[in-house]
Parts: structure tokens; sequence; C-alpha cells
């Protein structure tokens, strides 16, 4: 199953990578990381594929707060070797599947057990309604693309 989410995840992020150059013209930024701020859409777009292939697949992300304790962060998202950060991934089964890892120095995809100690999912998605809807419009834009893209391909 870990081959299989790791050729599918692959083959989504190389499909998507120049469509994030896109959105970033778009808002005006230019990060030298091209998959800085793109998880919750990217992450959403991996989803679809996944289940496109007959994979079960949940959107999970996580948003570091303070800590009820006191002002310490706590863990939710991605925790990038000195802090959390705001992170949007995906779940299968036993599996998390991260294609935009890289933007906090990881592997460009991730495939790891559950339960990584990398990852801490949230209570619920803390993003506004309006984001909420403009990354799911930009999956739905972007999906069509990816289907004529995959029928195009020889190899699948």
């Amino acid at each position: 199953m870990r081959q299989q989410l790791f050729e599918i995840a692959v083959s989504a992020r190389l499909f998507i990578e120049p469509i994030w150059h896109e959105w970033h013209r778009a808002l005006g930024s230019h990060p030298a990381i091209a998959s800085r701020h793109t998880c919750g859409r990217s992450s959403l777009f991996l989803v679809e594929v996944l289940r496109h292939e007959g994979v079960a697949a949940l959107w999970v992300s996580g948003v570091p707060r303070l800590s009820e304790q006191g002002p310490e962060i706590g863990p939710y998202g991605f925790y990038a070797g000195d802090r959390w950060e705001s992170h949007a991934w995906v779940s299968c089964d036993a599996w998390i599947v991260d294609i935009t890892a890289d933007q906090f120095g990881a592997d460009p995809v991730v495939v790891a057990r559950a339960g990584d100690s990398r990852y801490s999912a949230g209570e619920r998605d803390t993003t506004l309604p309006a984001h909420v809807a403009a990354r799911r419009k930009a999956v739905d834009d972007l999906w069509p693309k990816w289907l004529a893209h995959r029928a195009a391909s020889p190899s699948t």
C-alpha cells in the first residue's frame, strides 16, 4: 500500500508543481519553495486523486495554538524540528500522505505511518469559510486538467 500511495502522490505532485507558481503569481508572492502556502489546496487535490484511484482518503489539518496551560504553542500541524507549523495533509487508513512537506525541510513527498510524530491533526478545520470555498474552487478548477493529463499519459 505504501508504494502505491507514494507513486500516486509523486504523480500528483509533478502535475501540481507548475500550478503552484500560478497560485503564487495570482497572490503576488514568489516564495523560494514553491509548495509554501499551498498545502490546503494541494492536499484536497490529492484526496480527489486518491479517491479517483479507488483509495479512501481524508483531508486533515492542524494549526498551532496557544496551550490552555500557558503561552506555549499547542502541538498541531507539522513539527518542523523546532516549532509547529500550520499544515494540511492526507490520511489514508494507516498512512499519512503529504506532497508539500518540503516547505518545512522534509522530503517533497512523504508517505509515513499514521502516528508519525511530525504530524498532529487539529480537532477541526479552523480556516475561514471563504477560504474553504476558495480551496474547493481551486481543486474543482484543476480537476478537468488532471483528468485530461491522465488521459494523455500513456503510462496510466
